[in-house]
């Protein structure tokens, strides 16, 4: 692919094209590693990236969208990834946890980090990273102990040995797809089949709030700006912009 940067080793993918979108590669240019030293989740997290057994890679999104709308590009991104892995990998079934993760059998197989220029950035030099960390052919023993309740990879779901190269191909694309749904439909039909997949709604779900205070509730579901909504005990719907979720331990 002539819209790809291949590196055995980096540091970070997202940091790699962050860089490269600054100098102008186009809409689309991607950066793909067989390993990364500091790859990062949300939150300041780290994504762990054994060496060969996961896809680790970054892309570069012009969207042809106000800045006020690159926010919902990570629900955007988690669908193309989640349809992408529904056709890839047959009798699996995948389910997205708002904002930024993929599961599937209660377990963690994918995760995505979305960076993007500063508000006020020239229409022509605005961009988004979508970086997505997917763990494909890691055996059980490549996972800690610690990871092994909570993370999975595609390879202990199915049984099968993927191509990661030709799985980037399969998910540039269709991320590259639905930008384009997203850009001439409206953020509306992406929300639409997003709900469909979502493991939290209607389930109990814990919270850490911005002021680090623990909070339960029932998940509603993203909001029409994707923002998630969580009703508490008391009746009170809580708007969450940010922060960490997961289903609520018994």
């Amino acid at each position: 692919m002539d819209n790809l940067i291949y590196k055995e080793v980096t540091g970070s993918t997202n940091d790699d094209a962050v860089k490269l979108a600054i100098k102008g590669a186009p809409h689309g240019f991607g950066v793909l590693a067989a390993t990364q030293s500091a790859g990062k989740g949300r939150l300041g997290k780290q994504w762990l990236s054994p060496t060969g057994t996961g896809l680790y890679c970054s892309t570069i999104l012009r969207p042809k969208l106000p800045f006020i709308e690159f926010s919902k590009i990570t629900l955007t991104a988690g669908l193309a990834l989640c349809k992408c892995l529904e056709q890839q990998v047959p009798g699996v079934d995948f389910g997205l946890k708002w904002p930024n993760d993929l599961y599937s059998e209660q377990k963690k197989c994918a995760g995505i980090l979305v960076e993007s220029s500063t508000p006020g950035s020239d229409d022509l030099d605005s961009f988004v990273v979508v970086g997505f960390g997917v763990n494909v052919n890691t055996s059980v023993m490549q996972f800690s102990e610690e990871l092994r309740e909570r993370a999975v990879s595609l390879k202990i779901l199915s049984g099968i040995q993927f191509d990661i190269q030709n799985l980037y191909r399969q998910i540039h694309q269709s991320l590259l797809e639905h930008l384009v749904i997203q850009e001439t439909f409206g953020f509306k039909t992406i929300l639409e089949e997003w709900r469909l997949r979502d493991i939290l709604l209607g389930k109990e779900m814990q919270w850490v709030t911005s002021e680090r205070t623990l909070v339960r509730g029932i998940g509603l579901g993203p909001d029409d700006s994707g923002q998630l909504l969580v009703e508490d005990s008391s009746g009170r719907v809580h708007e969450i912009l940010s922060g960490d979720v997961q289903l609520a331990e018994i």
